[in-house]
Formats: C-alpha cells, structure tokens, sequence
C-alpha cells in the first residue's frame, strides 16, 4: 500500500477540561491544519460549556454546520470526564464527530476535500493541551499566554471508521471504570510519537514511546512572531497505528492502595466530626429493612428474624468479656460461624483467606473504634474499591447477631466484613447464593474457576491423577480453594455429615505416607462434619499421622479430614482462586451491546463481537508464554453524589452464557468463517459471573486474537477480559 493512499479511521480520547482554549485533536498537512477540534473555556465570548469544532483546508478556515463557528452548548468543560471522538469515513470523504458517545445530544458530521491530505497513511494526528501551528489559525489572537489546562484519561486509535452503535458502545465501556491519567501540563512527562514509514498496512505498528520534557526541544514561534513558551503538552500518533489504546503505565503499589482507602474512611470520620456527632449511622446501607432485603415490601419469610440493630458495645453486655474489639488476636477458620443467611460461599472464602493470615489486610484499619466507622477492600474488575460501613449489627434477639459472627463474643470482624460485602451488593439478602471463587475473586484480586468434578475432562483429569496433581500445585502456588457439596439430596445433611449444596472451605491437601488426604471446613462450625473414615474419631489414625498433619481434633469446630477418594464422591464442585501479583494482570474493559452483541459462532454476526489482540513483546515474543485468561461478566459500577461506588453484581442484573476462542489469525480481526487450524483454545459456554481457561501459547509475531462472546446475539452486558502471565505482553482491541 503507497504512502499516500487514503485511509479511513477513528480517534477517542477522554478528557476533563479545565480552562481553555485548549485544542484537544489536530492533524497537520503541509504545514497547515487539516481539522481540529478546539475545546473552548471562557474565552473570545465563547462560554465555558461550550465546545467548538472546525475544519481547516489548506489554511482556510471551513466550520462544520454554518459559515463561522459551530458552537453547541453542552458541559463539557464544568470539570467533568467527556469521551470525544472524531469519525473519517474515506469513501464519502465525510468526518463525524460525537461527544459522549453522541448520548448529549451532540454529533455532528462535516465533508472534507478529497485533496486535503487528512486520510493519508502516515498523517500524524496531535493530542494535546495547545494547538500545533500558530494561535492565529484559530482567529483568537488575544489568547496568547492564557494558561490551558486539561486532563487526559485514555486515547483510543482505529484503522477504520467506527458507525454510532461502535461509538456508543465505546463510550459505555469506557465509561464502566476509571483508568490512569495523564495529567497536562504539571506532569514531569509527554507523550511524543515519532515512528518509522510504514508501507505495509499489515505492519507492526510502532509502540508509543515516552520522552522526558527536558529531553525535546519542541520551541518554535507561532506566524504572528509571538515565541511560543517550550513544553508542547501532548502526544502525537500515525493514523497507521490504529487499533491501539494509549495509557500511561501506572501500577498502584499495596500502600498505595491502602492510603488510597485509608483517605476515604478519614473523609467519613471528618465529616462526622464536623457534624458534632460521637457515632457514625450510614445512611446508604442504614440499619432497617432497605438494607436487610432486596425488595423490603416481600421480604423472603426465612430472613425475617431481625428484630433490632444493636452496636457492638450492647451486643457483649452480659459476656465474660464485655470489651467490644475487631480482632481478639490472630484471626483463624474456626472463628467464622454462619448465621441465618445463607452465605455460606462468602464465609467458606473468607476461612479460607484467616488460613493463609491475609484476612486482616481487608480491614483496613484493623483496630476497634468508638465511632464505629470500617473501612473494606474489595477488588471488583481489577481494581480495589473501598466499602465503608457502620457497626450497627442485625440481631434476631437482644446480644445475638442473626447473621454471620465471631465464635469470640467480643470480636467484631467476621459481622462488619459481612456486612461490607452485603453493602456491596445492595442489600444482605443478594447474599443468598453464591460461588466461593467468586467471592475469593473479590477478596484477593485474584482469577477464579470452578472445576465441575462431573465433566469429562475433570474424570479424566481423575482417572490419571493429573487432578491431585494440580490441586497440590495451587496449594503450593498459593492458590485460595473451597468446595462444594452435590444438591438435590432428600436430606439437609447426608448420614456421612455432609451438608447437601453447602460451600465449604479446602484448607489443606496432603500426601502423606501414601495417604491423599484433604482437610475441610464447615462454616456452620459446629459438629456437622464427615463422620467416615480419617474424620475427628476414626482408627485410621496413629500418633505418626497426627503428628505429620498437626491433627488435634475438636468435636464441635466443622473442621475434618477426608480422603481423597472420597472426596470425590462427596463433593461435585472445586473452587479455585490463582492469587497473582498486580504486574502480572492485563485488563481490558468491553461491552456486547448493540451491533456488537453478535452472540457464539452459530450465527452470522459472530465476528461482530469485540475482538483483542494478545501478543508478547521483548524477548517473551521468542519463546512459549503461559497465560491464564478470564472473562468477566454482569459487573458495573455507578457513582453516588458523594463520591462513593456502588456496586452492580449478577444479583442485578442477567446473567448470559459466555464464552470466548483463542484464535491464530496474524493479529486481526476474525472473519466469520474460522479454519480449524485458526483456533488454539477456548471455552465451553457457561452460564457464570466468570469464566476462565489455561494455555500455553507458541511463538507469534503477529499475536493471537480473543473473542470474547455471549451465546445468542442480543445479549448485552459489560465484561472485562483479563491475561495473567509473567511474560510481557500487549492485550489491546481490535
């Protein structure tokens, strides 16, 4: 393809503006500007609030809707986040440009010259807080030594016109989370491009590279003779590197993280201060029935034991220790007692995470205070959110919580994580059922599966012994497990003491002496536990045994150990949460909505579903990396006046079935005919908050293409799709 053919395609940038003028989008030809697009502050009679958009051809200046500026009004400069995005359509010689996904009611389109040079490969598109050429070819001379000032979140690139369902679809998906800015003119960097020709359309793309300030000399003067200060804020990218998302690299670090969520409960406890009150009642998840049930006018009759909410300091009045305190000591498995609520998945995860003593990094201050105010960290589509609670406690009789406790009286941290996770699905009912690797997932961080003992691969994973084989390598890894009982039994407790369809916690797995044996936990912890062979009274065991496995029993703590064969055959279920280090994780954030809800290869829209590639850069791109990829659906976030997230989980909204293929298709988008030499992995399709495969991928310079889909086309939901690996790789869209 010759240099200066014509080219369609898309620019996206989000951007929070706050003086102007400030020229968000331009592209240079000849030494003259193509097309802008200027954000405008307060300036020259233009309000702030209002944004101008032009075209220049060949220096002259030509407007998008009349003969002088086209000025719409919309918000776009009150400080708030705005997705812009700039369409051209090659064929029809036409540029569009939408703001928020056109969702504000502002789009509109403008035709170009064929001769304008705009769609030429290797044109260079600028990004940035200042124009590229002089401020006279915007007509607002007196906007010299103004200062402009304007954050930028995201950029995104397309080697092809985007219609308007892409770019609603666009917005929505960047709209579902917050990604790391790249702050002008303050930051200590820019952006700078400057790649080689490119003549084939087919070629690697060059990476963005980063320059320091002091490093480019980018003075120059504007044609009026006025010298420009240094420091040309901004980015400038070819129009051939499509199919890219520009971020800056950032990795929060677990202090951080943690000062990030400290600062939110210091906000709480100030402005609780400032309202000369002594205890802290939280009014989004208040202590009444709004909290309790999904739908307070038909509440479920089961859960309807609450008579009162009661502090903590109420709670223990009467017991031996009357001290109310969070953590009385190391926490341990046996602490966790399920109440009423049948959240049994959530409290076998979190004996699971007291096993490996990580439980008191969830609380972030982990200490009792009279205020009653807590703080805890989930991590929901990679990132880690804070949930402030009160310590008001549901009780089904005066000092006795209905739901989940401390087996201590006086310790408080079993009630008030519970009741941060209840918080974050709206209500303590959308706790009933659930997945232990989910809510391991949300815990850690880390990447869930669930391994279906039924499935044919499990029974010949089971026939070879490659299945114990990996359960002792997650447990030396580090992975987080739990398992789950088989349903549908005439009994609530089979006669060997397993509770049917009950989550449990998989805290050890050991071979020892030729014995595979595993040890299990009870949320109940109570006396309901396995009564057969290797459990608390058993003769299989000898004073070696105890001693080599630490086995002290206890009559009435709902721990045991069984075999592993018959483990099997009481248990369906395998939970499994891989806990990764955060430089070990690549996410990307879509949406099936619209055109490109295109459902599972059955049908003919298969190929519109979003497509990513995968491809390993540096020296991992000469030898086989090992990946395990997720995809995440059903999950979302909305913000509240105060600034604190809510959380939309599956309880709120359909779940489909989903799946994805790992395809070899040179780094491109799949057509819908896919050749059985072209796919290299994938998933069955399965109807979960998260699906999950293992592979190893061969060497490929061109990198693999994910397809991520639900199984009927329609089916709209977010998703996030995310890549463990210890290799360096790129996971972009295409």
């Amino acid at each position: 393809m010759c240099q200066s053919q014509k080219v369609s395609f898309s620019i996206a940038v989000m951007i929070q503006p706050e003086s102007g003028p400030v020229c968000l989008l331009g592209t240079e030809f000849q030494k003259k500007v193509c097309w802008e697009i200027l954000v405008a502050g307060s300036e020259q009679g233009i309000e702030a609030g209002q944004v101008g958009l032009r075209l220049i051809t060949k220096g002259d200046r030509q407007t998008i809707v009349s003969k002088e500026w086209s000025i719409s009004a919309t918000s776009i400069a009150d400080g708030r986040w705005h997705i812009v995005t700039m369409t051209i359509d090659a064929d029809i010689g036409e540029a569009t440009c939408y703001l928020d996904g056109g969702f504000d009611g502002y789009q509109t389109g403008l035709p170009l010259s064929v001769g304008n040079g705009i769609w030429e490969q290797g044109t260079e598109v600028w990004v940035g807080v200042r124009p590229p050429i002089d401020m006279d070819a915007f007509g607002r001379s007196d906007s010299e030594g103004v200062e402009s000032k304007m954050h930028i979140m995201d950029v995104f690139l397309w080697g092809r016109c985007l219609n308007e369902d892409e770019v609603a679809s666009l917005h929505a998906s960047i709209c579902s989370t917050e990604f790391n800015l790249i702050d002008f003119p303050e930051d200590n960097w820019h952006w700078a491009y400057s790649p080689p020709r490119v003549d084939d359309w087919d070629s690697d793309p060059a990476d963005v590279d980063l320059y320091d300030r002091d490093d480019v000399d980018w003075d120059g003067q504007y044609s009026s003779g006025r010298k420009r200060r240094s420091g040309r804020e901004g980015f400038v990218v070819h129009v051939d590197s499509f199919a890219r998302r520009y971020r800056k690299p950032r990795i929060e670090t677990q202090d951080e993280i943690n000062q990030r969520m400290l600062s939110v409960e210091m906000a709480v406890k100030e402005a609780l201060s400032a309202r000369g009150e002594m205890h802290f009642t939280d009014n989004e998840f208040p202590p009444n029935d709004l909290s309790l049930f999904m739908d307070p006018k038909n509440p479920p009759p089961k859960l309807q034991v609450v008579l009162e909410w009661m502090r903590p300091a109420e709670i223990v009045k009467g017991h031996s220790d009357s001290r109310p305190c969070l953590f009385s000591g190391a926490a341990n498995p046996s602490d966790v007692c399920q109440g009423r609520l049948g959240d049994c998945w959530f409290l076998s995860a979190v004996a699971v995470l007291t096993e490996v003593s990580r439980i008191s990094e969830v609380i972030i201050s982990p200490e009792y205070n009279e205020e009653g105010i807590y703080t805890v960290r989930f991590c929901i589509q990679g990132e880690w959110v804070p949930v402030v609670v009160d310590d008001w406690i549901p009780c089904e009789s005066p000092g006795k919580p209905a739901f989940a406790t401390s087996k201590k009286a006086n310790e408080l941290w079993v009630s008030i994580l519970e009741k941060a996770y209840a918080k974050l699905h709206g209500s303590y009912e959308a706790l009933e059922g659930g997945l232990v690797q989910d809510a391991l997932v949300d815990l850690t961080g880390g990447a869930g599966e669930e391994i279906d003992m039924r499935s044919s691969q499990a029974q010949l994973d089971l026939a070879s012994g490659r299945l114990w084989s990996q359960l002792l390598r997650f447990k030396q890894e580090g992975s987080l497990l739990g398992a789950g009982s088989p349903s549908g039994s005439d009994v609530h407790v089979s006669s060997s003491g397993i509770v049917q369809g009950h989550a449990y916690s998989l805290l050890q797995v050991r071979e020892v002496d030729g014995h595979k044996l595993v040890q299990i936990r009870n949320p109940w912890a109570n006396e309901v536990e396995w009564n057969g062979p290797w459990s608390d009274s058993s003769s299989e065991w000898t004073d070696r045994m105890r001693h080599k496995l630490k086995h002290v029993p206890q009559s009435k703590d709902g721990i045991f150990w069984m075999s592993w064969q018959d483990f099997q055959i009481h248990f369906r279920s395998i939970y499994v949460c891989r806990v990764y280090p955060p430089e070990m994780r690549y996410s990307v954030h879509g949406q099936w909505r619209g055109y490109s809800a295109g459902g599972c290869q059955d049908y003919n829209s298969w190929h519109q579903n979003p497509q990513f590639r995968l491809r390993a850069t540096g020296s991992d791109a000469s030898y086989p990396i090992h990946v395990f990829i997720t995809l995440t659906q059903g999950v979302s976030f909305s913000r509240t006046a105060a600034g604190f997230r809510n959380y939309q989980s599956s309880h709120d909204s359909q779940m489909f079935y989903i799946g994805m293929r790992i395809l070899k298709t040179r780094g491109r988008r799949a057509a819908y005919n896919i050749y059985l030499h072209e796919s290299v992995g994938g998933t069955d399709y399965v109807n979960s908050r998260e699906i999950s495969c293992e592979m190893v991928l061969e060497p490929e310079p061109k990198g693999y293409t994910i397809v991520p889909t639900t199984i009927h086309p329609g089916e709209e939901a977010p998703f996030v799709l995310s890549v463990f690996t210890k290799a360096s790789v790129i996971l972009e869209p295409l």
